[in-house]
This record gives C-alpha cells, structure tokens and sequence, in this order.
C-alpha cells in the first residue's frame, strides 16, 4: 500500500494537516506549487483551510444523520402502546 498513497503536509495557520492522497493528485499539488509566490502561496493555503474545515462539517453532518436514521429505525422496531386502563380478568 505504500505505493498508492502520498502523505502531503499541508501547512495552515495553526499548524499543518497531513492530507494522504494518490500520486496523480500529489502530482498536481506540486506542479501547482512549484512557481508560487509568497500572495499565491497564502491564497491557496486559504483556500485548503476552507475545503479543509468545511470536509470535517460535512463528515459531522453526515455522521449525525446516520446516527439520527439509525435512531428513529430503532424507534419503529419498539412496540409502543400508551398505558391505560389494565384488562378485566374473568
């Protein structure tokens, strides 16, 4: 599997994120950053951070919806009758 995959270290602001992607894409990365200036080089770490921050809010998102799914499926599989009065015994 090491050949499939290249670990990138991305630098942000508050650090550096490591984004595992495959050599086509590790490619791109770096033909995109290899003639980059100081202003280039800070619009595309913003523009990374975005796509970054917005990833981890759709991977929240779409975990609790499944959770949410999961739950009212469980919800239909309980029997649930309201109490009332107890049957009369003969």
């Amino acid at each position: 599997m090491p050949g499939r995959v290249i670990r990138n270290q991305i630098p942000l602001r508050n650090g550096t994120i490591a984004v595992y992607a495959s050599p086509r894409v590790s490619a791109a990365l770096a033909a995109v950053t290899a003639n980059m200036n100081l202003y280039q080089g800070v619009r595309l770490s913003q523009l990374l951070e975005a796509v970054y921050e917005q990833g981890k809010k759709d991977g929240a998102r779409n975990a609790i919806e499944t959770l949410e799914a999961k739950v009212e499926e469980a919800k239909q599989l309980i029997p649930h009758r309201n109490p009332g009065k107890p049957r009369k015994k003969k």
